[in-house]
């Protein structure tokens, strides 16, 4: 009998390398079609589409898939969560409409 975590890691794998091949035939397809006939370069293979897709999600992808690191311990909060109170808004929104009154 296979374990679960076999299976499930199988799966994911599976889905890896669809994921993989579909998005690198678009990036293919895509180059291949618009950049030799608007900029002038020639066209590239399956693996260099594979590659450049995994450098511009390097460069501007997300790492949002990725597990976030765990709280701090001391449970000291996190400035960009501190909330404004009504008077604090009431007060930016004054001094951003008037910026000359100090």
């Amino acid at each position: 009998m296979l374990r679960p975590w076999l299976i499930r890691g199988f799966g994911i794998a599976l889905v890896i390398a669809i994921v993989l091949a579909g998005f690198g035939n678009a990036v293919l397809y895509l180059w291949n079609d618009v950049v030799p006939a608007v900029f002038g370069l020639r066209a590239i293979s399956y693996w260099q589409a594979v590659e450049l897709l995994g450098l511009c999600w390097i460069f501007f992808g997300s790492w949002r898939a990725f597990p976030r690191f765990p709280e701090r311990a001391d449970n000291t909060q996190d400035l960009r969560r501190v909330r404004l109170t009504a008077a604090d808004k009431v007060a930016a929104r004054d001094a951003l409409s008037n910026p000359e009154v100090k």
